[in-house]
């Protein structure tokens, strides 16, 4: 019995292809952008959830690099505000415990949120693609 038949696909062509349903192809995209932007995951742990969800590999790494260090720049001080500003007074009160807290908090929110956004981007993009490619371009 090979692979094909034990998860009920063939997971090499779930892997790679860009023929999956719509939902999956953006859901892997938009997994990708919330993984990127969490601290300490970033394209490995797209690579391992790609692999372990038979997920598209490209547009999830597609998704996970949109975090880089240019964009960084700009997405680590919007996630230390978010949090500041979600905790408020429960911050800590020793200042690097604040940075922590606060940018993890905030970038929990920042990944649920974009990661949702990416996920409609792409959905909507995969969909209107499919739509003029059958229609003759």
């Amino acid at each position: 019995m090979g692979a094909k038949n034990l998860m009920g696909s063939d997971p090499i062509r779930s892997f790679w292809s860009f023929q999956g349903s719509p939902h999956r192809l953006a859901l892997a995209f938009g997994l990708g952008v919330a993984l990127g932007i969490l601290p300490g995951t970033g394209a490995l742990a797209a690579a391992v959830c790609a692999a372990l969800l038979r997920l598209n590999l490209p547009l999830m790494m597609a998704g996970a690099l949109l975090t880089n260090p240019a964009t960084a720049l700009l997405i680590y001080p919007v996630s230390f505000l978010l949090g500041k500003w979600l905790l408020g007074e429960r911050l800590p009160t020793d200042f690097l415990a604040q940075i922590a807290v606060g940018t993890i908090t905030g970038n929990l929110i920042l990944a649920i949120v974009l990661g949702a956004v990416g996920y409609g981007v792409a959905l909507g993009s995969i969909r209107i693609f499919r739509a003029r490619y059958a229609a003759g371009h």
